[in-house]
């Protein structure tokens, strides 16, 4: 396969972030009392939906993550996962803690232990609260990407296809039990998010090696999970919200993002391949960690001097400019002095786990 960068992913990539930043602006701001104006109920009927582009992000990362770990080297992978997450998501930590302490609103506070876990990015792991709630995503993430540093290091990548189908498997399980319910979604991969990323690896697999009847199977197992999971989550998200609903839209949502997602796997003519969409690209990840609390800080101090919509869109506009303005000037210019920090502290070779001989 290619090395070329798969700019439809880049397109796909931005219209689920867009998605989540409209699901938190018109309707979890003030449906949880993030910032109580503007209200957008009206809006919000439709817009609740819009909460599955997480799902996409999270089948996203199940395809990208594969194009770093292909080349079976375990360093390399490390670094390029710590290359891509950190400085944006520090520069996020800093700007959200500084607009906090700015801005003094009662919905939003921090300490300076909050502050320093969250620099490492572990604060799921010990309890500590986020100080951008999107940021659970990021450890849900950390997990499976830990896992498939793992699979490198131990040189098991070959059994990918097998790992997928377990996942799969073991996560509709999960959700057919009162397992699914009783776990927070927001910590725990399973049995929510894991079918996601599988489904994901199983697109890349396809792309890298070509359609076979076992990635079929695969393939029609993602789709019951895409199916069911839906239905599950959406009585959860009633108990948060207060509010129904429609698993059927939601199932709907998730198929359509399947079959694009299929259509980029089999396709040999690059659809939607243009290179301009790597800008939409670049602004993805910055936007997603910059927009929420700030966005929601930014509506209660200028709701009463700006009309609902429009403070809504400008909002968004500004945080597009933000976001390009991370990625040239925080992303770019840390790429290689932490590189070169990472390739130092990891020079040291580690032992690899070899069969024995008969």
């Amino acid at each position: 396969m290619s090395t070329e960068r798969f700019y439809e992913i880049d397109l796909l990539r931005f219209i689920a972030a867009l998605m989540v930043v409209i699901f938190h602006y018109t309707f979890v701001g003030y449906m949880l009392g993030y910032a109580p104006e503007p209200r957008t109920d009206e809006l919000g009927i439709y817009t609740r939906y819009l909460y599955q582009g997480i799902n996409f992000f999270f089948v996203i990362s199940g395809f990208v993550i594969l194009l770093s770990a292909r080349d079976g080297k375990p360093r390399e992978f490390f670094i390029s996962r710590a290359l891509r997450l950190y400085p944006a998501y520090w520069c996020g930590v800093l700007l959200t803690s500084l607009a906090i302490i700015t801005l003094q609103q009662v919905q939003f506070q921090i300490s300076w232990s909050q502050f320093l876990i969250n620099l490492t990015l572990l604060q799921g792991s010990v309890g500590v609260s986020p100080l951008e709630s999107a940021y659970w995503t990021l450890w849900i993430e950390l997990k499976f990407y830990a896992l498939i540093l793992a699979m490198v290091w131990l040189k098991l990548l070959r059994f990918l296809p097998w790992l997928c189908a377990f996942v799969l498997v073991i996560s509709l399980i999960g959700l057919n039990t009162s397992y699914a319910q009783s776990l927070d979604p927001f910590v725990s991969g399973f049995p929510h998010w894991w079918g996601y990323f599988a489904c994901g690896c199983v697109f890349y697999l396809i792309k890298a090696r070509g359609f076979c009847w076992q990635y079929g199977l695969l393939i029609l197992l993602g789709i019951t999970f895409c199916v069911h999971q839906p239905y599950v989550f959406s009585e959860m998200m009633k108990g948060w919200y207060g509010v129904e609903f429609s698993a059927l839209v939601l199932v709907i949502s998730n198929l359509v993002f399947f079959s694009l997602m299929s259509v980029i796997a089999l396709s040999k003519t690059g659809l939607l391949r243009n290179r301009y969409f790597y800008y939409a690209g670049v602004l993805t990840y910055p936007l997603y960690l910059l927009h929420q609390n700030i966005g929601y800080m930014f509506f209660n101090v200028l709701h009463q001097y700006v009309p609902g919509y429009w403070l809504i869109v400008a909002t968004i506009i500004f945080f597009f400019v933000v976001a390009w303005l991370v990625h040239i000037w925080v992303e770019k210019p840390l790429q290689q002095p932490l590189k070169r920090f990472l390739l130092f502290i990891t020079r040291a070779p580690i032992a690899r786990p070899h069969a024995e001989k008969a």
